[in-house]
This record gives C-alpha cells, sequence and structure tokens, in this order.
C-alpha cells in the first residue's frame, strides 16, 4: 500500500470514526446525567415553572372539559358551524343510559387506594381515539367502542386510560420536559466545544484526504469536504435541547400494563386484548382513515399487541391461569350487547356522514344483528347500499332495507326518509303501474316530515313536486305554513303520548294521500291547543 493510500485510508477511519461516535441520538441518560438532574429538579425556580405549567395545563383541561361536556345542550346548528370544534374534540355522545353504563364500568375499574376522582363520558366521534384530562375526565369515541366485541375489551380501554392519570403521565411529561432542556442548557457549552473540535478535526483530516489525493487542490476539496464532515458530526453530537424526550410510547406501555392489571383485577378476560388490536388492525387495513387517531396508529397497533402478548405469556401468566381454575373470567355481559346495538347504529350514521363507508356498513349490520326491528338501522344501511353498491343486486338490497324501515316505523312513523327513497327507486323502474304508489309514498314522505318539523315543509319541495310530475300529478301542492291563513281555522288538539291511539300515523299517512290533502294539512298543525272540555 502507498503512502497516498495510507494517508487517505487513516483520513477517512477518523472521519467515519467521528460520525458513526456521534450519529446516534442519546436515547438514555447515564447515572451521573440522571443525577444532575434529580439536582435540578430540586430549585426552585425550576419547581416553580413545572408548577406553574402544570397548573396551565389543568387550566386548559377545565376549559376543554367544559366545552365538550356542555356540547349536548348546544343546537346541532351550533355544533355543525364551529367546524374546528368538530374536528379536534367531536361532540358528546347524548345516550344517558349507555354514557352511564360505561361510567360505571369505569369506576369499578379505579383502584381502591386512588385519591382521585373520575368521570368517563363518549364522544360522538368515529376515529377511534381515547384522551384522559388532569381533571379525571376520559373521553372515548364512539368510533372505538363501536369495534369492540365485549365488556372485558371495553373495560382494556378504560382501564389504559385510568392508567395515565394513576400514573401521574402528564403531570410527568411537563417535569421531564423542562427538566431535559435545563439539562441541556449545562451541557450546551460543553456540547459546543465538542462539535468545534470534532469539526476541525474532521477538516484537518480532509484537508489530509484532499491532499494525499492531489497536491493543493486536492487539499481545497479535501477541506470542504472535512467541513462537511464536521457538519454531519455537529448536527448528530448533541440533539437540539428544545425538543423534549419522546415520552409518548413508554407512557403508552406503561398504561397498557396497568389497564391490563385493572381489568385482571377485577376478573375481566384479558386475553380479548390481541383480539381487539387485531380487529382495530383489520379496519384499518380496510380504511386508513380509521388510523388517524393513535388508537388507530398501525405501527403501534403491531407494537402493542406484542406488548400485550408479551405480558398475557410471561408477567401476568400465572395469575391469568389461576383466575381461569377459579371460576373463569368475565368476557361480556347482555346488558353489553343490548346498549352496543344503539352505539354501532349512531356511531356507522356518523362514519357514513365521514364517509368512511367500510366502518358504517360493518356498525349498521351488526347493529341489525343485535336488534333487527330498529327502523333506523335498516333506513342507513340503505343509505350505504344505495350509495356504494355496484350491481343491481346492491340496489336491491338497498330498497329491501328501505322497505323494511318502512315497515318497522310504521306505528311510530318518525323517519320520513324511507318513504322517499322508495318513491325514487319506483320512478327509476320507469313503470306506469307505479304511479299511483309513486305518489303515496311522496304524500306520506311530506306528511311525516311535517310532523317532525313544526309543519316546515322540506328544503327541496320543488324537486317533490318534479317527482310528482314524473308520477303524472301535475297539481298537487301544500301551501308553506308561513303564508296560509289559519283565521276561522280550529285549533289541531295534540293527543299526549299515553292516550295517543296505536292507528295515529296510519290515520295520518290517510289524510295525506286523500283527496283533500291541502285541506288537511293547512297550518293550523301549527297551533296546538289543550284538550278540548
Amino acid at each position: 500500500m502507498s503512502r497516498k493510500s495510507t494517508a487517505l485510508s487513516i483520513a477517512a477511519i477518523f472521519v467515519l470514526s467521528c460520525v458513526a461516535a456521534y450519529a446516534q441520538p442519546k436515547t438514555e441518560y447515564s447515572e451521573k446525567d440522571k443525577k444532575k438532574m434529580a439536582e435540578i429538579a430540586l430549585r426552585p425556580e425550576v419547581k416553580s415553572r413545572i408548577d406553574e405549567q402544570w397548573a396551565a395545563v389543568r387550566r386548559r383541561d377545565m376549559v376543554f372539559a367544559y366545552n365538550v361536556n356542555s356540547s349536548s345542550s348546544r343546537s346541532a346548528e351550533a355544533i355543525s358551524n364551529n367546524l374546528e370544534f368538530r374536528e379536534k374534540y367531536g361532540q358528546l355522545y347524548d345516550n344517558p343510559i349507555l354514557v352511564r353504563y360505561v361510567n360505571s364500568l369505569g369506576q369499578r375499574l379505579v383502584p381502591d387506594n386512588s385519591p382521585n376522582l373520575y368521570s368517563i363520558r363518549l364522544l360522538l366521534d368515529p376515529v377511534p381515539r381515547a384522551e384522559a384530562l388532569s381533571t379525571g375526565t376520559i373521553y372515548i369515541s364512539t368510533g372505538l367502542v363501536s369495534l369492540l366485541d365485549n365488556e372485558a375489551q371495553l373495560s382494556y380501554i378504560v382501564g389504559h386510560e385510568i392508567a395515565h392519570i394513576e400514573r401521574q403521565h402528564q403531570y410527568n411529561s411537563i417535569r421531564n420536559s423542562i427538566l431535559e432542556e435545563e439539562f441541556d442548557k449545562e451541557k450546551e457549552a460543553d456540547a459546543a466545544k465538542k462539535r468545534s473540535f470534532f469539526s476541525a478535526m474532521a477538516t484537518v483530516a480532509g484537508a489530509g484526504i484532499g491532499g494525499a489525493a492531489g497536491g493543493m487542490n486536492g487539499a481545497m476539496i479535501g477541506a470542504l469536504s472535512g467541513v462537511a464532515a464536521g457538519s454531519i458530526v455537529s448536527h448528530f453530537a448533541f440533539r437540539n435541547r428544545f425538543e423534549p424526550t419522546e415520552w409518548t410510547t413508554e407512557f403508552e406501555n406503561e398504561a397498557d400494563e396497568a389497564g391490563l392489571k385493572y381489568m385482571l383485577d377485577r376478573n375481566y378476560d384479558a386475553r380479548e386484548i390481541p383480539r381487539l388490536y387485531a380487529r382495530l388492525d383489520n379496519m384499518v387495513a380496510r380504511d386508513g382513515r380509521i388510523g388517524l387517531g393513535f388508537m388507530g396508529n398501525p405501527q403501534r397497533v403491531k407494537e402493542r399487541t406484542a406488548k400485550i402478548t408479551g405480558l398475557l405469556t410471561g408477567t401476568y401468566k400465572a395469575d391469568l391461569d389461576g383466575k381461569l381454575k377459579a371460576g373463569g373470567l368475565v368476557g361480556s355481559s347482555p346488558e353489553f350487547s343490548l346498549l352496543m346495538a344503539s352505539l354501532k347504529r349512531d356511531n356507522g350514521v356518523v362514519a357514513l356522514e365521514y364517509d368512511l363507508y367500510a366502518m358504517a356498513k360493518e356498525n349498521l349490520q351488526d347493529a341489525v344483528k343485535l336488534r333487527s326491528n330498529d327502523s333506523r338501522v335498516h333506513y342507513y344501511l340503505g343509505q350505504v347500499m344505495a350509495l356504494t353498491g355496484r350491481t343491481p343486486e346492491d340496489k336491491q338490497q338497498a330498497i329491501g332495507y328501505f322497505t323494511k324501515a318502512i315497515q318497522y316505523d310504521a306505528d311510530r312513523g318518525a323517519y320520513p326518509e324511507p318513504h322517499l327513497e322508495n318513491a325514487l327507486y319506483l320512478i327509476s323502474q320507469n313503470d306506469a303501474a307505479s304511479q299511483e304508489q309513486i305518489k303515496k309514498e311522496l304524500k306520506t314522505y311530506v306528511a311525516l316530515y311535517q310532523r317532525e318539523h313544526s309543519g316546515a315543509l322540506p328544503r327541496n319541495m320543488h324537486i317533490i313536486y318534479d317527482y310528482f310530475q314524473l308520477a303524472g300529478d301535475n297539481s298537487w301542492y301544500v301551501p308553506p305554513a308561513m303564508v296560509v291563513s289559519t283565521k276561522n281555522v280550529d285549533a289541531i288538539y295534540v293527543t299526549p303520548v299515553e292516550t295517543a291511539p296505536s292507528n295515529a300515523v296510519a290515520d295520518l299517512v290517510t289524510r295525506a294521500v286523500s283527496n283533500d290533502t291541502r285541506a288537511e294539512l293547512k297550518p293550523a298543525a301549527l297551533k296546538t291547543a289543550a284538550q278540548p272540555q
């Protein structure tokens, strides 16, 4: 080997060794570093800074909780107009019996010696996510709960969030970030010296490479190479002091283990956890938008599944086996299945509004299995099939759902929309024999709509008249309530609920489709009166 080659090799090895030595960010602190940080934590000015930031977070969480918790008392229009609020937080799920069930389950999971008070609430949000606030409030999205198969899986989700509060993760995150920043400040001078030293040495080594390669010009090129190498070293030698350590994964793993322990302490079957993650992973694979929440992040799902599996086959295996031998573990309850019918339906509806078709279809199909006579479920399943169907069979399936929605709503008459969908299907068949049925469905739709909207007509009433024309009727008309006089028109008696006749809806439909429809649907319907004496 020549002197030129030897010089090149030595210099190159030096530069590469510099880069290798400092290319990896520091992931763990030495005992000396930890001791120094413990000393920093005792300083009054540091303690004061931690307390101030913690107080700010608690105030922020109080405001957050107030805004979300008061969402159910706001008008739907007010919430829909606040797009930022809906996007960031969703809105409170207004189903008291289900919320109380989830909250009651959560209270049973709280450790006996806990000094904290908790409230578990549900957010109407199709993206699977859960959040724990410093207030003791835990929010779980309907999107996450809708993916659960049983009560054991729900207990794990709630237990995991309780663990975040019990282990003071939010406070510790603030504390660790501040301590790390203060520690970095004290190390900065030393780090700067190291950067200067290695940059200078790398520059000299680079010049050596260039000189060995080609005299003065080579030395200049090598010097520039050395500066570049020194820049690389300087970048990796010390990470940005304003970037706090990523504690999220560490805290999540700790909460996963604690949540597992909480549910096992209450005899819930922890073997359900991997099944939950498998379900979540499957849903994300079908629609990546489901993974927009942290719970659905594909990489984290795999990591957490591995972590939980390791705990079940290691640390907690003896406890799990002992409980199984002692009489088994709780998987689910009849109450869970009964209540999930409503939640899966409602989350399916909101998922459809977000164009999350796979989730909407799966939720609504699950809801039908749990409660087959729910007209609202059948209507929205029909909507999913009508929107996403590709074949004549899909379209036929959609009309089948609409027909069932009409059937199951026959006595209550709460859902006008299936009648409109049925009319549209009949119009698409272009069969003259269906004209009378089309007109009947359209009139029923308008009558039920008015009943549900204080006499107001559908906003697209001009389109409804177009449909009547397609069915051969150019004269049917319902006047807008606000412009029709009610003079000399008797007030309509509103029947109390407890005495409402079972044929009330049938009578309304009969009046709607009769020849004197216009007289029957006058805006006198807007006025209510006490029962005649």
